[in-house]
């Protein structure tokens, strides 16, 4: 009897049997890495984790922008059954002390130039690896995969049977809250594969294709796109290690890229690069953009300009994470993200639960195979987005009468900039910790770049002085550059509802105000 692929480890060591010299990874420096090594280097990155007392269950935090490691430390976790916490590499060291004290990590893998940011709760575990580089008291990772595999290089590594099963929590990914404060999503090691198995049916990547990962693969998109899907298909992937417009180009140009996932900013940047007229990016056959709503020019161009298909998908983290997406090939309709996944559902509710008909805007709720098992240690918050098998999205959109999903809006006020999620609560709090400030609300204003960029709107204390650059400076002490404010507008007063709330639509008029009024003069 054949095991079922449902677990990230299964699958990477089908591929190592099936596919053991076919190239998988094709690093910064060109290097390649076949399947059978991604495991082999797994499996010993696996062994150390057991023989430092990981047990099932057990979290292990990993800060890392995109490379291999990040990657083989996804399988490792999976062959111990630990679950895997990958942090955004924008964290600031108050923020990762926040998530290490939420989910008490007990091993910790950083990239070297982050190791500044680690907190007494990381500094203080038994097992903390440094990758590329070394630091005292860490152990290197390298140095533990040379040592596993140090005289039996063709050889499989052989660990002690660990029980395992499809539904094990496999990754979390951490999400802000609205609280500010963040919010772990834990994933089943089913739910993640067979969402990319569902993701995969309907964008068709194929074993020929070469993918190149820009996204950030600590992000549910990125796992799922350029970590999962490319090994569903046996297909190579390119590392860029950090994104800029001319080293992906040089990437497409170099190694002939197929296929290219990301959000709007990325492909904006990337086509409007001056050495785009100058680069072989003929072999590009398919986009994929997310992450926030795409403008029509940059559609108009991708297609009919360059001639690259070009699909929107949808989704979120808590769905492990794709929930919709185009067909390539069909004709897609504006302003659409695409019908459901195969095995999604999905309707529109009103405030009181009614279902609404198709064209009728509502909050868009989803069931599946592939939901979260809930958030970590908040049983409340995990009841309250999971109701009778439905996740409530918090996103305001209409299904029409064939299944297609319009995103109108966000009903929790989440901001997308970047393709990042930022919550106005989080701003919020940082901005509050200047003593010059009063009170602070937050908006996300459209832009046709980045999707959403934050305005902040500042009353300030009773003779107190700052300005809008010290603001800035002082919140980027406290939260990722990705969630500081591009504009801060200073107010006398924050329009507030009866009951105290602010009325952020208010808010938003203004800052339409006050953009318009600039463009004028």
């Amino acid at each position: 009897m054949t095991t079922p692929i449902d677990r990230i480890d299964r699958l990477f060591a089908h591929n190592a049997r099936t596919l053991p010299a076919q190239t998988h990874l094709i690093l910064a420096d060109s290097t390649t890495q076949t399947w059978l090594q991604t495991w082999q280097r797994a499996s010993a990155i696996a062994s150390a984790l057991f023989v430092s007392g990981v047990k099932p269950g057990d979290r292990v935090m990993v800060l890392s922008g995109n490379s291999r490691e990040l990657q083989e430390l996804y399988v490792a976790c999976g062959i111990v059954n630990a679950i895997c916490v990958p942090v955004n590499t924008l964290t600031t060291s108050r923020e990762l002390a926040t998530a290490a004290q939420d989910c008490s990590p007990v091993a910790a893998f950083v990239e070297h130039n982050l190791i500044d940011r680690i907190s007494p709760e990381l500094s203080s575990l038994e097992l903390k690896v440094v990758i590329r580089g070394n630091q005292a008291d860490w152990q290197t990772y390298e140095d533990i995969v040379t040592t596993a595999l140090k005289g039996q290089p063709e050889k499989w590594l052989i660990h002690p049977p660990i029980e395992s099963r499809g539904d094990d929590p496999g990754v979390m990914i951490y999400s802000s809250g609205t609280t500010g404060k963040p919010k772990g999503i834990l994933l089943s090691q089913y739910g993640v594969i067979e969402n990319a198995c569902m993701t995969q049916s309907v964008a068709r990547i194929q074993a020929t294709d070469i993918n190149l990962a820009m996204l950030p693969l600590f992000s549910s998109f990125g796992f799922c796109w350029d970590f999962l899907m490319p090994a569903l298909a046996g297909a190579t992937t390119v590392i860029l290690t950090k994104f800029d417009p001319q080293s992906a180009l040089k990437a497409v140009e170099k190694h002939r890229i197929t296929v290219m996932v990301g959000v709007p900013t990325m492909f904006a940047r990337i086509f409007d690069a001056p050495e785009i007229s100058t680069t072989d990016i003929s072999t590009l056959r398919l986009l994929d953009v997310g992450g926030g709503p795409v403008s029509d020019k940059l559609k108009y161009d991708l297609k009919h300009v360059h001639g690259i298909e070009i699909i929107e998908s949808y989704g979120l983290t808590e769905i492990s994470p794709v929930a919709a997406a185009q067909v390539p090939g069909d004709a897609h309709r504006t302003g659409s993200t695409g019908p459901a996944l195969p095995g999604v559902e999905v309707k529109v509710i009103d405030i009181h639960g009614m279902v609404m008909a198709p064209n009728e805007p509502g909050e868009l709720c989803f069931r599946a195979p592939t939901l979260m098992i809930g958030y970590w240690n908040r049983p409340e918050q995990t009841a309250e987005s999971l109701r009778n098998g439905w996740l409530h999205s918090g996103d305001i959109g209409i299904v029409d009468e064939d299944g297609h999903i319009y995103i109108r809006d966000r009903l929790k006020d989440m901001i997308v900039t970047n393709g990042y999620n930022v919550y106005p609560k989080e701003v919020e709090n940082a901005m509050a910790e200047h003593p010059a400030v009063q009170n602070v609300a937050v908006v996300g204003m459209p832009d046709e770049i980045r999707g959403e960029v934050i305005h902040a709107f500042a009353v300030l204390r009773e003779g107190a002085c700052t300005t809008e650059e010290a603001l800035i400076t002082h919140c980027a002490t406290l939260i990722g550059k990705h969630k500081l404010p591009r504009k801060i507008h200073f107010t006398d007063n924050l329009p507030l509802t009866a009951s105290g709330k602010i009325q952020r639509f208010a808010l938003r008029e203004r800052a339409r105000a006050n953009i318009n009024e600039k463009a004028t003069k």
